[in-house]
């Protein structure tokens, strides 16, 4: 599970039937490609001496695109399983310095990990309680049949598609931006983005 993996697509969730997008008309949904490649690294923290630290196991998750990165440290609760990350220390890196960066708070559920492929959802605390998913890759794309799988699983996990951001589609016409996907998807924006972009039917 550790090591590189790319961002294939980024879904966000309505958390409940009720929830409305101040965007979107009820029950719609959009899925667009941008142009961009997040690439996400997973490691076990450690120790110098190479031993884990005392405690609960921890996770380092570097998000890196070409906005900026982003470094998340989770706890993983040993009663809940493996399965289950939480959000343990304050994030770092080039994207916090953003003045409308806000920290995540809450957890990571891995709802599948095989050797290919890797999803796992974020679930924000509090009121809003803002959830998406990653769709991680051990390459830029991920198999149709895969994809289809990935999103019956959640919606099987009543995890209703609202947006899909498709990435990683084109690696050769990637543009650098000083907008972030990740950075978005926390503020729940959903209009504009700082990628160039053409829907998908």
């Amino acid at each position: 599970m550790m090591g590189k993996w790319y961002v294939v697509e980024v879904i966000e969730h309505r958390r409940e039937a009720s929830w409305a997008s101040p965007t979107l008309p009820s029950g719609a949904q959009q899925h667009f490609v941008i142009d961009a490649c997040p690439i996400v690294h997973l490691r076990a923290l450690e120790t110098r001496g190479g031993r884990q630290q005392a405690g609960p196991p921890r996770i380092s998750l570097l998000w890196d695109e070409a906005a900026g990165n982003l470094e998340y440290t989770f706890w993983v609760s040993q009663n809940r399983g493996p399965g289950v990350w939480n959000s343990d220390i304050i994030q770092n890196g080039t994207l916090t310095h953003k003045s409308t960066y806000k920290q995540f708070v809450g957890t990571v559920h891995v709802m599948k990990a095989v050797a290919s492929h890797m999803v796992v959802t974020f679930c924000t605390r509090g009121g809003e309680g803002h959830m998406f998913s990653l769709l991680l890759g051990r390459e830029h794309r991920l198999p149709k049949n895969d994809l289809r799988g990935i999103r019956k699983l959640l919606e099987r996990r009543n995890l209703q598609l609202l947006v899909t951001r498709e990435s990683c589609h084109n690696t050769a016409a990637i543009v650098a931006s000083s907008t972030s996907i990740l950075q978005l998807l926390l503020f729940s924006i959903l209009p504009v983005l700082g990628y160039n972009r053409y829907f998908v039917e």
